[in-house]
């Protein structure tokens, strides 16, 4: 199977067949020369607005992609400024792991392209959706795809839309296989080079896949940076090892709201075989303050390689190599818990309620098809404060930043979908905020 290297837009995943009805630019139709040395030979997909097809150097005698914007998106001067942005910055990206740029130009009637190494392959979305995957493949191949984005970060790219389906699988001769990450069409340069792309990224800077989203993206802050894309890689090595999403909902709101306030579903949960560190890692992966995640590609990449069966540490190597010289400080490898060390705690009863307290407004029941939670929260002695049930995670968060500064812990236990039981998950009071925030195990 074929696939778009390179997407300006959602995903080109539909093949073109004859007598589609789809405008098409005369000059791209098969048996046509683009360029004086580019003979087309078929299309292999396309999207909204651009199309893929497969050509062959004339000169060289190589295959090659093509991909050009649909003739009738050639009159929008941002869809073509996104186009041209993206070939400008993935020809900057040298990297094996990244998908290269040849070429980029105009065809007589006006219609840029570009012209990129041609994939064989799969991404993983299609592998994924197949089945799990086993979680030394799967940072094998978060690793490979560090790699690309540490040269990209290195140099001021920030890919944002990092998702199984933007990774792709590609076949090498011997039958090996190289993981590439595609698609820089939504890339942003960071503050620090941003020169004439400024004009367009501010367009729409909400762009991306939402369940792959961090939160400072979600909410379309300015300084999103390249700790937005380990969130999204910690999604992924969720995703990968597990088939299922750590933030998910039946629509976007849903899903937002997730992303944006409730705890995730633990990886233990729904992946039996999950070690203390792997969950650690993508823990601090899915931090929402972005000052408590792993800074760079090199700190995360530290981390897998421990409990990586592979070896390979000329990948570090190259990984922290990048990353100090674009001037980044690593900090030293995560300290992992033992399996011992994480236990559920005991959860001791509530004192007996005092008839002359006025009983909290949000003690309810939940009703059917509500979430059911139980909050506990200790003070800093550890002792139990109170435990209440609330309706929801949301009113918890609300009761607790009510509460006074004494009471630092706050364990939520959710019922789940399919889960029997109740989880986990521990938030800490920041004694110079006062806000809470997940703890890291």
């Amino acid at each position: 199977m074929h696939r778009d290297v390179e997407n300006p837009t959602e995903g080109l995943h539909e093949v073109a067949s004859p007598g589609s009805g789809v405008i098409r630019a005369p000059d791209f139709a098969p048996g046509s020369i683009l360029g004086g040395k580019y003979l087309i030979e078929d299309v292999i997909a396309e999207g909204g607005l651009g199309v893929l097809l497969r050509a062959r150097h004339v000169d060289l005698d190589q295959p090659v992609a093509v991909k050009h914007l649909k003739p009738d998106t050639v009159t929008r001067p941002d869809v073509v400024e996104r186009f041209l942005r993206e070939a400008r910055l993935a020809a900057k990206i040298k990297n094996e792991h990244a998908v290269k740029v040849q070429d980029v130009g105009a065809a007589e009637s006006g219609v840029p392209y570009m012209v990129m190494e041609l994939l064989e392959g799969r991404d993983l979305q299609q592998i994924v959706t197949e089945a799990p995957l086993p979680v030394d493949t799967a940072i094998d191949y978060v690793l490979q795809a560090c790699e690309a984005l540490a040269e990209a970060h290195a140099i001021g790219i920030v890919h944002r839309d990092l998702k199984p389906g933007n990774l792709f699988l590609a076949r090498r001769p011997g039958n090996t296989s190289v993981l590439k990450v595609v698609d820089f069409g939504i890339s942003k340069m960071t503050a620090k080079d941003t020169g004439s792309m400024e004009r367009v990224t501010h367009i729409n800077e909400r762009v991306g896949t939402p369940v792959y989203m961090s939160p400072e993206q979600l909410q379309a802050e300015p300084d999103v940076d390249a700790r937005s894309d380990i969130w999204s890689l910690g999604v992924v090595l969720y995703e990968l090892v597990s088939g299922k999403l750590p933030f998910d909902g039946p629509d976007l709101p849903q899903i937002c709201v997730a992303i944006l306030m409730k705890p995730y579903l633990p990886l233990s949960a729904v992946l039996a075989d999950a070690t203390p560190e792997l969950e650690a890692i993508v823990a601090r992966c899915l931090q929402r303050d972005r000052a408590a995640r792993y800074q760079n590609v090199a700190e995360l990449a530290q981390d897998l390689t421990r409990i990586w069966e592979g070896d390979s540490p000329s990948r570090v190597k190259h990984i922290a190599q990048m990353i100090s010289e674009a001037g980044q400080k690593i900090a030293p490898p995560t300290p992992f818990p033992s399996s011992g060390e994480i236990p559920l705690p005991l959860v001791r009863p509530a004192a007996a309620p005092d008839p002359a307290a006025e009983p909290p407004p949000t003690a309810l029941d939940a009703p059917e098809g509500e979430d059911n939670v139980l909050a506990v929260f200790s003070d800093g002695g550890g002792g139990v404060v109170d435990q209440l049930e609330f309706v929801s995670i949301d009113e918890a968060y609300d009761y607790a930043a009510g509460l006074p500064n004494g009471v630092v812990r706050c364990d939520l236990y959710d019922q789940f979908a399919d889960v029997r039981g109740r989880l986990r998950v521990t938030y800490v009071r920041r004694v110079e905020t006062g806000h809470w925030v997940p703890l890291l195990p």
